[in-house]
């Protein structure tokens, strides 16, 4: 199971649809993407290792990225989700959710059309859908 993907009553399933990036960079949010990371985005939208930890230089993909933010911040997806939606008979009815994701300086970069910049935040667009665990 992938991290905050599960909690003791519900397990939910991601589908990742987009994303937009500002940087450290005077362009901040109008800063294009490099063709090579738009390219390998288009092709493999959940796999696209394009998110990059300066630490150590690990590429992380759009889910890996969910999953460290809610690592780092210690909650799950129901955590996110508007409340309403949990627990109720609709709960197989998918919701969309952005995640605000904000970074310091040095932390991720990604290939720009002016080489790597760092990241100073991303919005996450997911489609997530929940289902109650069942006791068997």
């Amino acid at each position: 199971m992938k991290a905050g993907r599960e909690t003791s009553e519900h397990t939910f399933r991601v589908e990742h649809i987009g994303f937009e990036a500002d940087f450290y960079h005077p362009q901040g949010k109008n800063l294009k993407l490099g063709t090579d990371t738009v390219e390998r985005y288009e092709m493999q939208k959940e796999d696209a290792e394009i998110f990059i930890q300066h630490a150590s230089a690990t590429a992380f993909n759009s889910d890996e990225i969910l999953s460290w933010f809610l690592l780092q911040t210690n909650t799950t997806l129901a955590d996110h989700l508007p409340q309403p939606s949990l627990g109720k008979p609709s709960m197989g009815q998918p919701v969309f959710v952005t995640f605000p994701i904000r970074f310091d300086q040095g932390v991720f970069h990604m290939d720009t059309e002016h080489g790597s910049q760092d990241l100073r935040a991303l919005n996450l667009l997911v489609r997530v859908e929940g289902k109650a665990k069942t006791n068997s």
